[in-house]
């Protein structure tokens, strides 16, 4: 579920999952009150209505404690015209590039995106292959020697890709994609953030979701079914998995992702996706949408965004403030485009 706006180390890209305890399922009570009234009060989230009833997108600062200084969220709300049972495939499924290879001028920050099928055909990186070798996606082919941490790889990768060019990249994404499939997120290892320092991204969400608890237990079943590499051993749920190139902080970047959908409770959908990998600008990335019925064939949905960046970038108050706003943006500018293309695919 990409939209295309910027994506920016002190903006945009998602991120979200669990934690306390483990990754393991949580269960949905048949008896517990249902509907958004009860499910966003469980959050502890209040609902704009009246402002959501004028048609506005409204965004709101999320992410409890500040225990984690790398991470911005947000929580926006707003209102599709069309049911959740239809809303929540449009958003698993969209494409912010609406199948087309942008130039780098042209769009949003996504100007390649790619589905593919486990296990992946043999044309899956053809894609990939013909943009290494035009304009600027050519420079990822430039690892060899950049500062430590300027790109996520580790000296083994680069050596790879040093010498293998286009066949090293997919070479060493493959392996990043069959490891998620195997073990899910957590058993991809961290990545190089500087001289010495290495990135968790699945060890700092836990940390997160300690402190978002009641989010995280809203969604527990789609954010563990992330967390095991796209599947749920108890239910069935639909997956989508996906490549992108685009642009991070003016610069080409290369990210592996996965979304998943299942219906909950009440006429509830929900949708997660998650970037597991990224090349540059940030660690990870990962939106939760809630879509709940609101009569006359319309869906409530709150959107739950974060993303984890190079904290030092946000260690000054004013920069902080100034990333949040930035971030909180590009998710409203974001949910525009969900919103719009529902409208459009009615």
């Amino acid at each position: 579920m990409q939209t295309a706006p910027r994506v920016n180390a002190l903006r945009w890209i998602i991120l979200f999952c669990l934690g306390l305890g483990g990754w393991g399922y949580g269960q949905e009570s048949a008896g517990q009150e249902t509907g958004w009234k009860a499910d966003l009060k469980r959050m502890g989230f209040q609902v704009p209505v009246e402002e959501l009833e004028k048609g506005e997108i409204v965004g709101e600062k999320w992410l409890a404690g500040g225990a984690r200084p790398g991470f911005l969220g947000a929580k926006v709300f707003f209102i599709a015209s069309a049911p959740p049972e239809k809303v929540a495939p449009l958003i698993l499924d969209l494409d912010p590039t609406g199948g087309k290879e942008l130039s780098w001028d042209e769009g949003g920050t996504v100007k390649v995106y790619q589905k593919f099928t486990r296990p992946l055909a043999s044309g899956a990186w053809d894609r990939f292959r013909s943009s290494l070798q035009k304009l600027p996606f050519d420079t990822l082919l430039g690892v060899e020697g950049k500062k430590e941490g300027r790109y996520h790889l580790t000296p083994e990768e680069i050596s790879k890709i040093t010498l293998g060019k286009a066949d090293g990249w997919i070479s060493v994404l493959d392996n990043k994609i069959q490891t998620y499939f195997r073990g899910g997120w957590r058993e991809i290892p961290g990545v190089p953030s500087g001289p010495g320092t290495m990135v968790d991204f699945d060890s700092e969400l836990r940390d997160v979701l300690k402190e978002n608890g009641p989010v995280r237990d809203e969604f527990r079943r789609v954010l563990t079914a992330l967390a095991y590499g796209g599947r749920d051993e108890k239910e069935k749920i639909v997956v989508n998995d996906y490549w992108m190139l685009m642009e991070v902080d003016k610069s080409p970047a290369v990210a592996l992702g996965c979304g998943v959908m299942r219906p909950g409770l009440g006429g509830r959908w929900e949708v997660a996706d998650m970037q597991y990998y990224a090349s540059n600008g940030y660690y990870g990335a990962i939106s939760i949408y809630g879509i709940w019925p609101y009569g006359e064939g319309r869906s409530l949905i709150c959107r739950v965004d974060g993303v984890l960046t190079d904290p030092g970038q946000l260690a000054q108050a004013t920069a902080r403030l100034i990333g949040e706003s930035l971030f909180m943006r590009e998710v409203k500018a974001a949910c525009e485009i969900v919103k719009s293309q529902i409208s459009d695919k009615k």
